[in-house]
């Protein structure tokens, strides 16, 4: 079926190209093999025009040119009343070929092809055009200028279809992207009213807390210190998160130049100690600038790591490891099974499922599970390569 309209095409051409023969020997007074070529020329544009349109023009005008000058030469052996500068076979191929070429092309070179046309029938007529012939320049014109019309009509309708296609997709997308926005903008707006609400009441209280006693241990007050500071950097993190979610910038650098990097991995660690965590951090190889996206990642799994060990593991004692390699940063942090007295809080998995994403966007590899010796580690491998 794919090649069954050049299996057509080559047909008909035969059979332009063997009637045309049979008008040439006659017209001509020409052997049948003499003739073959000069009809066999007029028919073969039919066939190249499906691969090469505007060669195929060419070629099918300039094949018209052996007939006409022929016939002006035998002109008194020639009968007469029979078509000239075309055969009726050539007639039909050349048309056929301008109408393949119009369905092809822009109209303004169909429209040049056509003037080329009636150009060179003109000058035709008028230097070589045998008294006893009829012309057969009008009917042409005639017949391709309708063709011509119809297929610039068409192709006008297809074209405004594809452009109205082009525009419903572009309003559909413009609709989801809006719909998406004001479904950011009601997140945001339910974070500030409900988070940021809470954690602003936690972090008034805390540093409200310590002169609620008249003389507070250092320990009590630090510990308040301490919640206090992380409830304020979570209110700051918080709201480049309602800034992010608010504007329709997705540049990245836009929407992670708020976000912490390794930098901070120091004050991470201090803020799980002072929660109660017993943890040892090495920091191996040579720090050195990464892109921005790996240090978030590095960053966020770090901090997911740790902040389950708290949660699910309370009293246990944790391991950070982080290395600079060659070609890309290495995490692992683990850390011991529970104290016997303690419970640890039951999690949903959103944080694993959140370590694996953001591994994964990088093209990064990651292990999470519990070791032979019952602790629990997550190591993560993140290359910092710029090639996405």
């Amino acid at each position: 079926m794919r090649h069954l309209p050049l299996v057509f095409t080559a047909l008909v051409a035969a059979d332009l190209a063997a009637a045309g023969t049979l008008i040439v020997a006659d017209r001509l007074g020409l052997p049948w093999w003499a003739a073959v070529p000069v009809a066999g020329a007029q028919a073969l544009p039919l066939v190249v025009a499906l691969f090469r349109p505007v060669a195929a023009w060419w070629l099918s005008l300039a094949a018209s040119l052996p007939y006409a000058i022929g016939v002006s030469v035998v002109d008194s052996a020639a009968p007469a009343g029979v078509p000239w500068p075309w055969t009726e076979p050539g007639l039909m191929a050349h048309l056929v070929v301008t109408l393949l070429v119009a369905c092809r092309v822009r109209t303004g070179v169909s429209l040049a092809q056509w003037l080329l046309t009636l150009l060179l029938g003109g000058v035709l007529t008028v230097v070589l055009s045998p008294p006893s012939f009829v012309g057969d320049l009008a009917p042409l014109a005639l017949f391709s200028a309708c063709g011509l019309a119809a297929v610039a009509a068409v192709r006008g309708r297809s074209q405004a279809r594809r452009e109205l296609r082009k525009q419903e997709a572009l309003t559909e997308f413009e609709r989801a992207r809006r719909t998406l926005l004001e479904e950011r903008t009601r997140i945001a707006r339910e974070l500030h009213d409900v988070v940021a609400h809470h954690m602003s009441v936690v972090a008034a209280q805390a540093e409200a807390a310590p002169y609620r006693v008249a003389e507070p241990p250092p320990e009590l007050a630090d510990s308040f210190a301490s919640i206090r500071e992380n409830a304020v950097g979570a209110l700051t993190e918080l709201r480049h998160i309602l800034g992010m979610l608010r504007t329709a910038d997705e540049s990245p650098q836009a929407r992670y130049a708020p976000q912490p990097t390794l930098e901070n991995i120091d004050e991470l660690v201090d803020n799980v100690r002072a929660a109660g965590l017993r943890i040892d951090t090495v920091i191996s190889g040579e720090a050195r600038p990464v892109p921005h996206r790996v240090e978030l990642s590095a960053f966020r799994i770090t901090q997911e790591a740790l902040s389950n060990a708290l949660r699910h593991s309370p009293g246990c004692r944790a391991e950070l490891e982080l290395s600079y390699g060659s070609s890309g940063i290495g995490i692992r942090v683990a850390n011991s099974p529970s104290a016997a007295a303690a419970t640890g809080q039951k999690g949903t998995g959103h944080g694993v499922l959140g370590i694996w994403e953001r591994v994964s966007m990088l093209g990064g590899s990651v292990r999470i599970g519990p070791r032979e010796d019952g602790w629990f580690e997550v190591m993560a491998s993140l290359p910092t390569s710029e090639q996405e």
